[in-house]
């Protein structure tokens, strides 16, 4: 699984950074806009960047499922 963000819904809230700041940030660089830190969290993440993701008042924070993105072998 993936997080992204698309940067031209966002609103800057910063209710994202606050509930998962592990995997996302409003840098003042940024006007703080969502940066996202880690595409891919720890499976000790998740539950904040799920909660962020609801939280999100422009629904910005997406959750995609990145597996046809990983090569099987085959």
């Amino acid at each position: 699984m993936k997080v992204t963000a698309n940067p031209t819904t966002c609103i800057a809230s910063g209710n994202c950074s606050r509930t998962a700041p592990r995997v996302f940030a409003n840098l003042e660089e940024n006007h703080g806009f969502v940066s996202i830190l880690n595409e891919h969290p720890e499976d000790s993440d998740w539950a904040a960047v799920r909660e962020a993701e609801s939280l999100c008042p422009s629904a910005t924070i997406r959750i995609e499922d990145d597996s046809d993105d990983i090569p099987t072998g085959t």
